[in-house]
């Protein structure tokens, strides 16, 4: 709880649109499954420290025999003589008591198993919140380029229609060909199917986004977010949680030797028996058949199936050890390329910045030149189009650099994110 009030207090400042579809990741399906494993994770542990704890079983059984029991004395000479031993009812009552004193450490290895299983659990829960708000700074970004894209290719249509009317006016007064009114004509249609992927994709971006956090956003605008520096990537939770599957690993090489150490336990039981709900006995046997007893279990030959079972946990714990070793190097090298990556993006907005400055310039002056007629209707078209082409280019740059930052801060961890977004 103290984990998500830190997360989402500093959320709340991004702007209430992408703070709410960050929230919004709190509701999605994975998520949920993901906390539930975690509570079973935390129940099993719970559990397992009860084997640890002295055991308690209470019995009442009660049984109506079909015959009297009888001893038969034989002596030599004279007749079987048939003696009662016992009486047709019998009930009996116990309250048992064990305690195992020792397992070899079997059971200190399970508890503790359980106990990283729970931990490990709860890890995993809190890199899929990681991964889910990294697609959801994905999606929310390209949906923002896909807007932007569709109000250039707008703007660009309502000029190339003003333009097409003035192309009109010229042909009808004889001043230019048809084949200049076409082109623009054309130029219009292909900026239409443009507009119309555009849309069709933002509607794909925005269907995808509310499926994995509820809420369809309209991403008119991008929020801001720092930079961070560092590569703490020991503390990111899928890092943390293989850190806890190593543990795990080497609770299964000490529970594999417990086997090799003999198993103590010891057993006390209050047993009463009788022949009425009283347990006072039966006239025959004694009342209180209460004892105390230890019992010691050791095995000396299974087919050398422990020492192979041990020689198996070791190899699984080395497996893990050099999965984990790769893993965070390869961690390492993501996150390096994310922040040249985003280096780069940097590098190409001033590129985009100088373009749509010069393409803007260029179809001012091209309007210009067309309305005294010095520049031919394709030449208007194409200048248009670049203007259009330069204008969404800048802004899905400026996506790019905003999920790019995401990233890096999400590729070290849930609390560089929460520091990005302050």
């Amino acid at each position: 709880m103290r984990w998500m009030i830190l997360l989402t207090v500093p959320l709340m400042l991004l702007g209430s649109e992408f703070s709410e579809l960050l929230q919004g990741v709190e509701q999605n399906g994975l998520l949920r499954a993901k906390t539930y494993e975690a509570r079973a994770k935390k129940e099993l542990y719970e559990a397992s420290q009860g084997k640890n704890l002295p055991t308690i079983d209470a019995s009442l059984t009660a049984a109506k025999l079909n015959e009297t029991p009888t001893l038969y004395l034989h002596i030599p000479g004279s007749p079987v003589l048939g003696v009662p031993a016992g009486k047709q009812t019998r009930i009996e009552g116990e309250v048992k008591l064990g305690y195992p004193l020792f397992s070899g450490f079997a059971i200190a290895s399970l508890i503790q198993k359980s106990k990283l299983e729970a931990i490990k659990a709860k890890l995993q829960k809190r890199d899929a919140k990681r991964n889910l708000y990294l697609q959801a700074s994905k999606l929310y970004a390209a949906l923002y380029a896909a807007k932007k894209e569709m109000q250039a290719l707008k703007k660009a249509y309502e000029a190339l229609q003003l333009s097409y009317k003035k192309a009109e006016g010229f042909y009808a007064q004889g001043l230019i060909p048809k084949s200049e009114v076409a082109n623009i004509e054309a130029k219009m249609y292909g900026v239409q199917a443009k507009l119309v992927s555009a849309q069709a994709r933002a509607r794909s971006l925005a269907n995808t986004l509310e499926y994995l956090t509820g809420i369809q956003p309209s991403a008119t605008t991008l929020p801001k977010i720092k930079e961070v520096a560092g590569q703490k990537l020991l503390r990111r939770a899928d890092i943390a949680a293989l850190q806890k599957a190593l543990a795990i690993a080497r609770t299964d090489i000490r529970a594999a030797r417990s086997r090799f150490w003999p198993q103590v336990g010891i057993e006390a039981s209050f047993k009463r028996f009788g022949d009425s709900i009283a347990l006072d006995g039966d006239g025959y046997r004694n009342a209180d058949e209460s004892y105390v007893g230890v019992g010691v279990r050791y095995n000396l030959f299974n087919g050398f199936a422990d020492t192979h079972t041990l020689q198996a946990a070791k190899a699984a714990y080395m497996a893990k050890k050099s999965f984990f070793t790769d893993y965070v190097r390869r961690a390492r090298t993501e996150l390096t390329n994310a922040k040249i990556e985003l280096a780069a993006l940097k590098s190409r907005l001033q590129w985009a910045k100088k373009r749509l400055e010069a393409a803007r310039e260029y179809a001012r002056l091209v309007r210009g030149r067309f309305a005294n007629q010095l520049a031919s209707a394709d030449e208007l078209s194409r200048a248009i189009a670049k203007e259009a082409e330069a204008k969404a280019a800048l802004e899905a740059v400026r996506a790019q650099i905003f999920a790019k930052r995401c990233e890096v801060a999400l590729k070290i961890g849930l609390e560089a994110f929460r520091e990005a977004v302050r």
